[in-house]
């Protein structure tokens, strides 16, 4: 019996989650909860053909819905899965699993691409960071929570800031680990993400960034991260020039503008 408590934390998913929830059970794992918060579309009912374990976050936000996800569960580990993801095989989750225990990590990420052959702008620069920055395995020093195992009882003694409403909850956590000296990395496995299609979904992802982001800043009173945007500009130009991409150079220019952005309305919105 799998040890694994998948955990796919959805609001208004009903065009990207049948897809995930297909391929994940084909996997070997205990139970699928799913947390809604408060979807207005056909979410829930493609989610209830699946498991009986669905609960509301009460609109209180990802950090939250994390938390509860955690919780809920049942199982010694537990995988947050996106609804936009897809896992490629039956094996995916156990493979990872297997990975972390051997390497005595408290979390495990997939490498992440979109396995789409033609793409968008916005997707093909989104996949083009993600193979060039993240798909490295190994030990890091942040991860995401795209397709993602964590062992339960770190989630319950070091729990998601329920304060995080959107971005920046698991930033936030994955800090805490490490400054208490756990380690966590990305696997040797790969799962399908699938980006922001439109200009105007990954501006609206960017600006949620930003927001996440003011988060972190006036919580861990770090102003040096008032300065990522602009790093991660600079430091797409230099990547894609290397990798003769100069085509992408503008995205991650357009990038940086709306993260400064939500970050500035985040700074004020907390104040």
């Amino acid at each position: 019996m799998s040890e694994i408590s998948v955990v796919i934390c959805v609001k208004n998913a009903e065009n990207t989650l049948k897809k995930a929830m297909d391929s994940l059970i084909k996997n070997n794992y205990k139970e699928i909860v799913i947390i809604d918060g408060n979807s207005t579309d056909k979410t829930l009912k493609i989610a209830r053909k699946y498991t009986d374990k669905v609960f509301s976050d009460d609109g209180k936000g990802l950090g939250y819905a994390r938390q509860l996800g955690a919780e809920k569960s049942i199982g010694k580990y537990v995988a947050y899965i996106d609804s936009d993801t897809e896992l490629p095989d039956e094996n995916t989750l156990t493979k990872m699993l297997d990975e972390l225990k051997k390497k005595d990590w408290v979390a495990i990420h997939a490498q992440m691409i979109d396995p789409r052959d033609k793409k968008s702008y916005w997707e093909e620069g989104e996949n083009f960071h993600w193979i060039n920055t993240f798909n490295k395995p190994g030990e890091k020093d942040h991860l995401g929570t795209i397709v993602c195992i964590f062992s339960r009882d770190i989630l319950l003694k070091y729990k998601f800031d329920l304060s995080f409403s959107g971005a920046a909850e698991d930033a936030d956590l994955y800090a805490r680990l490490l400054s208490d000296g756990h380690k966590f990395g990305v696997s040797e496995v790969f799962a399908y993400h699938y980006h922001r299609a439109s200009y105007a979904d990954f501006k609206k992802q960017r600006i949620w960034y930003g927001k996440g982001n003011a988060k972190a800043i006036i919580k861990h009173n770090a102003i040096h991260l008032t300065l990522v945007p602009f790093a991660i500009a600079i430091y797409g130009t230099i990547l894609s020039l290397y990798r003769m991409k100069p085509n992408l150079i503008p995205f991650y220019f357009i990038w940086m503008i709306f993260l400064f952005y939500g970050t500035i309305l985040g700074i004020k919105e907390i104040f």
